[in-house]
């Protein structure tokens, strides 16, 4: 690294095997150091030759480049230097990318903090953030990256697309839990309502077949349904029916329950071997439609400042959420709040796949353990680019050095390297193999209705011996 001073002006000179930047910031707040601007007519010229990307500036220009931390596409920082000066130290793919640029186009340049945003006008129509910073000449171009909107190329030009990227829900990560009645879950509500039904109906047959032909069996309403009920368990019958149209009946039901059941306890010793994990929030949906979970946000974006026109569809349901229950937050910020809130369960996050993999790969790192989720549902697609003031030159000069960019994937690479952990948590299992006991939590319900059998037993006991006894006092 090396720093170059002269009499107008502060530089740098990039590393790009580094990755890493600095740029100085002047002492006095508020004044910045400006070139003559005379690189502005050599970039005109520049612009409109055949191959722009053959363009390098002739003598060393220094420019102003807005920055804001948005992990892990640039990591800003500022630190004391000696002298009390302050340096602005800038990491990552986006500084990689500027670093690149400056060394193809041979220009100097200073990385200029500005409010935490990216930039959105407030109700006055005054820009904030980065694009507030162009729109008032503190910075040449923006390094961003900016999502591509109609609002915003209205006050500022975008360069072309450097990638592409899609809003997920980042939650906390489902954990397997205990369910007691999950002992009827091998079959709907509705088949268990229809095997008490055909019960009934199967003994309201039997006794009219009994009482119809005076044979073939007992004539007793309790006898059948008993019968019922023990072939539905599993019992053999007390008696034997002696008649045909009788036998025939009780085969149906011993042919239908055998099916029900066999399927029964296949599922239920899957269920009770394997544990589901349910994912509750996996689009915007689900999150919407729950008005208890609190909504994280970067805020002063694209999707913030479509939000503040969105009244009907499903961006009118979310700008009605995150005013009664969202939260907005600095791109520099995002991470640490995810750290912070997440984990309870109670709050989503809105965030790019980068930045759900950057979360991902950082606390893998530090714990050891996958604490969130990301959402396989997605929303509010755009591209992403830098911003430069309305008819600058660099545009074109910029447009082509992406366009080689992208097209040998070096800043997909750079992307990656930022999150090499994230593997490891991409794919959440949505089975567990079970690998300890199930204890009384997981099987209270099946207590439950031992013990609800049992009293209702010695209810009928009871009553048995009051009428026993009235009948021997009776007869006596």
């Amino acid at each position: 690294m090396r720093e170059s001073r002269t009499s107008t002006r502060i530089g740098i000179a990039v590393n790009t095997s580094a990755g890493v930047d600095y740029g100085r910031r002047v002492p006095s707040v508020g004044v910045w150091l400006r070139s003559d601007r005379a690189w502005w007519s050599e970039a005109e010229v520049g612009s409109l030759a055949a191959n722009p990307l053959k363009f390098k500036f002739a003598r060393a220009p220094h420019l102003r480049v807005a920055a804001e931390s948005w992990p892990p596409h640039v990591q800003v920082e500022e630190l004391e230097a000696e002298g009390g000066q302050k340096v602005t130290r800038a990491a990552g793919p986006m500084a990689n990318f500027l670093d690149v640029l400056a060394k193809s186009l041979n220009f100097t340049y200073t990385v200029v903090l500005g409010d935490g945003y990216w930039g959105a006008p407030d109700a006055n129509g005054t820009w904030n953030g980065m694009i507030g910073m162009l729109l008032r000449e503190k910075a040449d171009f923006g390094l961003g990256p900016f999502g591509m909107t109609h609002a915003r190329s209205a006050v500022v030009d975008f360069t072309m697309p450097i990638f592409r990227e899609v809003l997920h829900i980042l939650v906390s990560r489902p954990r397997p839990e205990p369910d007691p009645w999950g002992f009827l879950a091998p079959l709907a509500w509705h088949v268990w309502v229809a095997l008490a039904l055909s019960c009934l109906m199967v003994t309201a047959v039997a006794v009219a077949v009994v009482r119809t032909l005076g044979f073939g069996g007992p004539s007793s309403v309790q006898q059948h349904l008993w019968a019922c009920y023990g072939i539905f368990l599993s019992q053999t019958l007390t008696w034997v029916p002696t008649g045909l149209s009788l036998r025939v009946t009780i085969w149906l039901w011993l042919t239908a329950v055998l099916v029900v059941m066999r399927s029964y306890s296949g599922a239920l010793t899957s269920l009770l071997a394997v544990r589901t994990v349910p994912i509750k929030y996996d689009s915007l949906d689900d999150v919407l439609r729950d008005s208890s979970i609190k909504l994280l946000l970067e805020g002063s974006t694209a999707l913030t400042g479509h939000l503040q026109t969105a009244k009907e569809g499903v961006y009118g349901q979310l700008a009605d959420a995150v005013r009664t229950r969202g939260r907005t937050i600095r791109a520099s910020r995002m991470q640490e709040e995810a750290y912070a809130h997440i984990p309870d369960g109670r709050h989503a996050m809105f965030l790019e796949a980068v930045g759900c993999n950057k979360v991902y790969s950082d606390h893998f790192s530090r714990t050891g353990q996958c604490d969130f989720y990301m959402s396989r549902g997605v929303f509010w697609p755009l591209f992403y680019a830098l911003v430069v003031p309305k008819d600058s030159p660099l545009r074109e000069l910029i447009d082509a050095r992406i366009l080689a960019l992208r097209e040998f994937g070096i800043y997909e690479r750079w992307a990656l390297d930022q999150v090499a952990n994230r593997t490891h948590c991409l794919k959440l299992p949505t089975k567990l193999k079970l690998q300890e006991p199930y204890n009384l939590i997981g099987l209270w319900a099946v207590f439950a209705l031992f013990g609800i059998g049992m009293a209702i037993a010695v209810v009928i006991l009871g009553l048995e011996l009051i009428v026993s006894s009235l009948g021997f006092q009776e007869r006596a």
